[in-house]
């Protein structure tokens, strides 16, 4: 038999214990999956097919999109690492968006490396990454862009290779939108170190010819269903010619291609603040065309 002493300690337990119970709980806020990053994922066997990938936290496999970004460097130099302020940048601007930013095979005589071989990089490292987005937990949608070579290489694949539909936008940082411009690969470029006709021979695989040339050329391959396109070029720029994206920007409205065309009083490259200008623009531009 309790006495009074436990009576009123018995009492007190279950006043706490039900003031415990009815206590509302904080809630979790605890975002998952969280925010994750793979560094070097290997797409394919050769030493330079990796990629790294930022994955945003709460992502899943219908609102997350994917942005891939390529390098410059003239085709057959530059890596990936060279676009980090870019990668920075996305993450701050599109955080809903996980960011692929991608090595691809540098052209080369020796090892027989030019444009097939590095479209068909570029293939390998699409279908990589939609065949792991489950475990990802990303959607299929994603735009490409890149800067130099790399918004050409954006362009042709976006363009020619893109059959499935999954690119829905490129960004074109002052890449080159023709190769077959006679007046440029004829010229020697002082920033380059060399003979613009080299270099282009180099990623082609053969010298001046209008088939070739045409067929590596985003102004020769783009169609009607093109996906849209924002261009950027420094109107000072010395190393591609600001009239390829004059000229692209005409041909994409000629095809009723959505397009923007945004002239930047830059050289060849832009300073923080202008690339942070430029992917507003492109985050602006790329989300209403990424969402599910």
């Amino acid at each position: 038999m309790l006495n009074k002493n436990s009576f009123l300690k018995v009492a007190l337990l279950i006043m706490i214990l039900s003031e415990a119970c009815l206590k509302p709980k904080k809630p979790d806020k605890t975002v998952w999956p969280k925010d994750t990053v793979m560094y070097d994922v290997a797409y394919g066997p050769h030493p330079r097919h990796k990629y790294d990938l930022y994955l945003p936290a709460g992502r899943d496999t219908i609102k997350t999109p994917g942005v891939l970004l390529l390098h410059g460097g003239g085709w057959k130099y530059g890596q990936k690492e060279d676009m980090q302020m870019w990668v920075n940048l996305f993450r701050k601007v599109y955080p809903e968006a996980a960011i692929i930013n991608m090595n691809y095979r540098l052209a080369s005589w020796s090892e027989g490396i030019h444009h097939p071989e590095i479209m068909t990089d570029l293939q390998e490292a699409v279908q990589h990454i939609i065949a792991h987005r489950a475990e990802y937990r990303i959607a299929g949608r994603m735009a490409m862009a890149g800067e130099s070579a790399g918004a050409h290489l954006s362009m042709m694949y976006a363009y020619r290779f893109n059959e499935a539909g999954l690119i829905r936008a490129v960004g074109d940082l002052y890449g080159p939108s023709t190769l077959y411009d006679w007046s440029w690969y004829s010229s020697a470029n002082l920033w380059l170190g060399a003979l613009v006709g080299d270099v282009l021979a180099e990623y082609v695989g053969a010298p001046f010819d209008s088939a070739a040339y045409c067929a590596a050329s985003p102004y020769w391959q783009a169609t009607s269903q093109a996906p849209p396109t924002i261009i950027f070029h420094g109107i000072l720029d010395p190393i591609v010619p600001k009239y390829q994206s004059d000229w692209l920007n005409a041909r994409l409205h000629s095809l009723g291609v959505p397009r923007q065309y945004h002239e930047v009083l830059a050289f060849h490259g832009f300073n923080y603040y202008q690339a942070e200008d430029a992917v507003q623009k492109m985050t602006a531009f790329f989300r209403p065309l990424l969402k599910p």
